[in-house]
């Protein structure tokens, strides 16, 4: 048998059933490359390796910049190899498995309703199809417009995406929050950390 040339059909496999393998073996590599294209899909491929942990909520760490300010816990990154990362309009933190909280900030007031729905656009459908939607009004100390969605991620696992934004007569924010339902027990304590220490500041 010599080292070269295409591979061989197992035992017993016909060169159709072998064909059959291939386009199977096709099809789940182009699925992974595929949802590894986007960044909700990176994370989702990340989480099959990586396992969540829970939020070090009692070491935590503090972010400050001259417009804003919060805590996140110990075990938590901030995302500074994200392309569009601003460490004063555009920021990630991220657990250590898929889950995460998106702060976007603008020097400038945008209707938070409008704001919410450009975020909403851009998760359904392509992160979730058909999510249920519950709205809400406060985050933290803030009160704004909010909503959250819960569907399946990726028509995969079940999770959830919870955006709420606040403007006041100069300023304004978005805040995303994005996890699977089987994390959420792990990831909730960092969010409500994050979510409870934000400060807009003047």
């Amino acid at each position: 048998m010599t080292p070269y040339g295409p591979p061989r059909p197992p035992p017993g496999m016909s060169k159709g059933g072998t064909a059959v393998l291939f386009l199977f073996i096709g099809l789940v590599v182009g699925f992974f490359l595929g949802i590894g294209a986007t960044k909700a899909g990176s994370a989702f491929l990340e989480d099959v390796m990586t396992g969540e942990a829970p939020a070090d909520v009692a070491h935590p760490k503090s972010y400050v910049r001259p417009g804003f300010s919060f805590k996140y816990p110990g075990n938590w990154k901030i995302d500074t190899s994200d392309k569009d990362h601003d460490p004063d309009h555009f920021l990630s933190v991220e657990s250590p498995g898929s889950c995460m909280t998106m702060l976007i900030v603008f020097d400038t007031p945008l209707d938070p309703a409008q704001s919410v729905q450009n975020q909403v656009d851009a998760f359904v459908p392509k992160l979730l199809s058909a999510p249920s939607r519950a709205p809400f009004t406060s985050w933290g100390k803030l009160t704004g417009q909010g909503v959250l969605l819960k569907g399946k991620m990726l028509g995969i696992n079940p999770g959830s995406v919870k955006v709420f934004s606040h403007a006041n007569d100069k300023r304004s924010f978005v805040v995303v929050e994005q996890c699977y339902d089987e994390d959420m027990k792990d990831v909730k304590p960092g969010f409500d950390l994050v979510e409870s220490s934000f400060e807009l500041l003047p």
